[in-house]
Order: structure tokens, then C-alpha cells, then sequence
């Protein structure tokens, strides 16, 4: 007998344990394991309907109805132009967090914890918008024009600084910096920022970066140390960047966190700045010996953000800024365009030729479409 299972009748297991040994069972690790444990951890405790819920057997097609509803208002706060878009989510992130409830149920439904997955119900399913397409294509990728406003705005805004402040001018070097490194390498956000929900991932390090071998050693989806293409566009700003940051060892984050709290946070205990102090608190950082913070990608969101709001930025699609992961897909697709699927493949490190092919199957199809307009010419 699994001594895993509880005896207890099908619906009375606490739900707690359940999720628990949700989390447990099977290959789950890093950041997709984190992410089912803070989505299930607010879906029982953190909405209006969770208080009600103690129990599987307190887990019915209304209860999910509700939390759909719950979601729904959140995708309307979003929406809103009257509320701050921050405190809500995208239709994707809605679904993304309804499907891991329902797969946890599934889990359930499985070992005969339950007798039917509720999430299921079309009742429930129905009170959240459309899910959103799938199809290739039809996600955001930073087109050649919108990459290219977002560099020629970085680089104005940090050329100005320099001029004004000289190697004072980190914020922007950095932010030129990391808009480089998006633009060109194709790695995923997580993989060179920090993630406050995996340990493991505490940003890209100057020890990371080796601009000789055009090469960066990040940590991969797969929780595998690898590395990643240093296109020569990248060079210069990162050269800037080291420039103006002086690292007291290659520990330091490439991409700093200048967030004063952040600041503070590794700082001795009880450090105060003095009276007229003119030393930044990276100054600060580097003559105690303090490695200083990373940026997160939540950070990176914001500057992204600020960058496209501040440059004026014309972005295409349902999403106002250019995002992290719309970043990496347009360097795939770019390459897939000139280069082809291989090189595509390669450069964003897919282990799976297919995960390439489906993600830009919209240009193939085009492509498509040509060569039969071509062969058919001459008959209409």
C-alpha cells in the first residue's frame, strides 16, 4: 500500500496535505514546482471563496466558478485605464493559473481522492474570458523596428547621461546593457535575472560573461549550467556597463539592482550613510566587501516598462511594453526567417527540433503560401 495515501474516505484529506503531496509526487523542480506551490497556495488560502475550503470535499463546481470569477475581475483590473495594471493579470496568467488548480484536481481525481475534477465542469470554465490563441504567431516577438526604437532610445538616454555624469551614469548603461543583451542572445529573463522563487537563480554574474568566446554561462530551463551566444552587438554596452559599475569581483551581478531598499538589505546591519555622504550606495557595496543585489525579472518588467513608456515606443499587439519572453522570441524569429529552423533552434537552446517548428510553424505556412501563389500563377 502507498503509505503516501491517506485512508481517509475520498473528499475529507485536508487540503493542504493533498497539495502537498501534489508538489511531491513526480519530476516537479525549479520554477515550475515553485510556481504550482505559489498558485495553489493562494488558490486555498488568498481569495474571497478560499475561506471555505478545508477539505476536497469542500471543492465543488461553485467553488471554481467563483475562483474563475475571482480571476475575471482581475483580468477587468488589468483592462481597466483606470486602475494601475500591475494589480491585475493577463488573460494567458488567468488561464495559466486556472489550468494548475485543475491539473492538481486531476492529481485527485487519479488516486480516488475525488470523483470528478470540477475545474472541469463548463459551468466553471465558462465564467473566464476565451483562452487566448496558441497559434504560431500570434504571441508578442520584438519585431526589427521595435527593437529597433527601443536601442536607438537607450542609446540617447545613456549617451546623455554619460555626458552629464560620466561613469555615474550605471542606471542607464545598465538598462542600455540588458536591452542589448534581450535583443540579441535570446535567452529567457530568468536566466540572467534574478527569481525570488528559485534560489538557484540569482542573476547573470561578470564571472558568467566571456566576451572573448562571444559566450554567457546561465542556468537553463532544464536547471543545467550552459551556454549561450554573445552576439558582438552585445560587447560594447556590457564593456560600458563594467566600465561605470567597477565590480570589486566577478560575484558582482551584471545587472544591479539600484533599488535603495534592495541596497540596504545586504548592507551590514545597522549601516547608516553619513552626513554629506557622497559615495552611491554601490560605492558602499564595494568598499565593505558587499556583493550588491541583483536585478529580478520583476524589476526588469519595470524598466522595460518605463523604457517604452519614457521612449515612446510603438508597440504592436495587445501587450503596452515590449516583454522579457517577447524578446526571445523575436531573435528566433529573425533566425528562423534568414537562417532557418536549425539556427533557431540552436540559438534558443530548444532540445526538441518540434518545440522550434511549432513555435514558428506561422512562417513556414507563409512561406507556404508563396511557393503555391508562385506555382499557380498562370492560371487565374
Amino acid at each position: 500500500m502507498d503509505t503516501d495515501q491517506q485512508d481517509a474516505s475520498p473528499g475529507v484529506q485536508p487540503i493542504e496535505d493533498a497539495v502537498d503531496e501534489f508538489l511531491q509526487r513526480g519530476s516537479k523542480s525549479g520554477n515550475y514546482k515553485s510556481n504550482l506551490e505559489h498558485v495553489l497556495t493562494q488558490w486555498r488560502t488568498n481569495w474571497p471563496g478560499a475561506s471555505g475550503i478545508e477539505t476536497l470535499d469542500d471543492v465543488d463546481k461553485k467553488v471554481m466558478a467563483d475562483y474563475a470569477t475571482h480571476l475575471k475581475r482581475r483580468i477587468d483590473a488589468r483592462q481597466s485605464t483606470t486602475t494601475d495594471s500591475d494589480s491585475g493579470i493577463t488573460i494567458s496568467t488567468a488561464w495559466a493559473y486556472y489550468d494548475n488548480v485543475s491539473a492538481f484536481l486531476d492529481y485527485c481525481l487519479e488516486w480516488d481522492k475525488i470523483s470528478e475534477n470540477p475545474a472541469q465542469k463548463a459551468i466553471a470554465k465558462d465564467q473566464l474570458p476565451e483562452r487566448p490563441s496558441t497559434v504560431s504567431g500570434s504571441q508578442q516577438f520584438w519585431s526589427t523596428e521595435e527593437r529597433r526604437q527601443l536601442l536607438d532610445h537607450v542609446d540617447r538616454r545613456a549617451s546623455k547621461a554619460i555626458d552629464e555624469r560620466g561613469t555615474g551614469a550605471v542606471v542607464e548603461l545598465r538598462d542600455k546593457a540588458l536591452a542589448y543583451v534581450l535583443a540579441f542572445t535570446g535567452v529567457r529573463g530568468g536566466e540572467i535575472l534574478k527569481d525570488s522563487r528559485d534560489d538557484r537563480r540569482v542573476g547573470l554574474r561578470w564571472a558568467d560573461v566571456n566576451i572573448e568566446d562571444n559566450q554567457i554561462t546561465i542556468l537553463g530551463k532544464n536547471q543545467q549550467r550552459e551556454p549561450a551566444p554573445l552576439p558582438e552587438q552585445t560587447h560594447r554596452p556590457l564593456q560600458q556597463l563594467k566600465r561605470a559599475v567597477d565590480p570589486a569581483s566577478d560575484d558582482w551581478p551584471v545587472f544591479v539592482s539600484l533599488h535603495a531598499p534592495s541596497m540596504y538589505g545586504v548592507l551590514p546591519d545597522g549601516f547608516e550613510r553619513p552626513d554629506n555622504d557622497e559615495q552611491s550606495l554601490l560605492d558602499h557595496c564595494r568598499t565593505l566587501g558587499v556583493v550588491p543585489p541583483a536585478l529580478s525579472t520583476n524589476g526588469a518588467r519595470s524598466v522595460l516598462k518605463r523604457l517604452c513608456e519614457d521612449g515612446d515606443i510603438d508597440v504592436d499587439g495587445d501587450d503596452k511594453y515590449l516583454t522579457l519572453h517577447g524578446a526571445r522570441r523575436g531573435v528566433g524569429e529573425k533566425l528562423y526567417r534568414e537562417r532557418g529552423a536549425a539556427a533557431a533552434q540552436r540559438t534558443l537552446r530548444h532540445a526538441d527540433p518540434k518545440t522550434t517548428s511549432e513555435m514558428y510553424s506561422h512562417i513556414e505556412t507563409s512561406e507556404n503560401a508563396e511557393n503555391v501563389s508562385e506555382v499557380f500563377r498562370d492560371e487565374r
